[in-house]
């Protein structure tokens, strides 16, 4: 990368590239040099132009232009779904969450409520369970009593290994009504 050539392996002559490498991570790569877990000389090779980004949680003012900007991006990928929009309660929920897997996270979070859902209202209630029941003193008496019911749902069916009629047979309901609320 420095010299721009490199060799195939079993080549005989070098071969020119134009190349930029562009790397991302989370981790401390100081902290790392310091320990010998990372080699310092390859740090300052790719350390050329350097970009910090803070994680989600410290600028949640982004989230809504971001929530908009994937389903925006959704719906030209598929365009047969129709768009989707997210309620005001939903967009603060998802704007109160400390979302650890920083904008992956929210992207794949957005990606599965706009496949999954069928009116195109994305309520609050509709949300992960990760991200309701991050703060069970927020919302509506409604939204906590689903947030309660999910976490209900989701323990019996990781009890039963996934198995729904077992799941709805312990919780004493019908698969039926298990299927509604899944």
């Amino acid at each position: 990368v420095e010299y721009q050539t490199f060799q195939r392996v079993g080549g005989t002559s070098p071969i020119q590239v134009d190349v930029r490498l562009i790397a991302a991570t989370n981790a401390d790569l100081g902290a790392l040099i310091g320990r010998g877990d990372f080699m310092a000389d390859l740090y300052d090779r790719l350390r050329f132009a350097e970009i910090r980004l803070p994680p989600l949680r410290e600028r949640r003012e982004d989230i809504p232009e971001l929530i908009e900007h994937f389903v925006a991006c959704l719906h030209d990928e598929l365009p047969d779904l129709g768009t989707a929009r997210f309620t005001e309660a939903a967009i603060e929920a998802l704007t109160s969450y400390q979302w650890p897997g920083n904008i992956r996270e929210l992207k794949n979070v957005i990606e599965r409520l706009y496949v999954c859902d069928r009116d195109r209202t994305i309520e609050a209630s509709e949300l992960p369970l990760e991200v309701t029941t991050a703060d069970p003193i927020r919302g509506t008496f409604a939204q906590r009593v689903r947030a309660f019911e999910k976490t209900l749902l989701l323990t019996a069916l990781k009890e039963t290994k996934g198995n729904q009629r077992e799941a709805a047979r312990r919780l004493g309901m019908s698969y039926d009504q298990l299927r509604h609320y899944y």
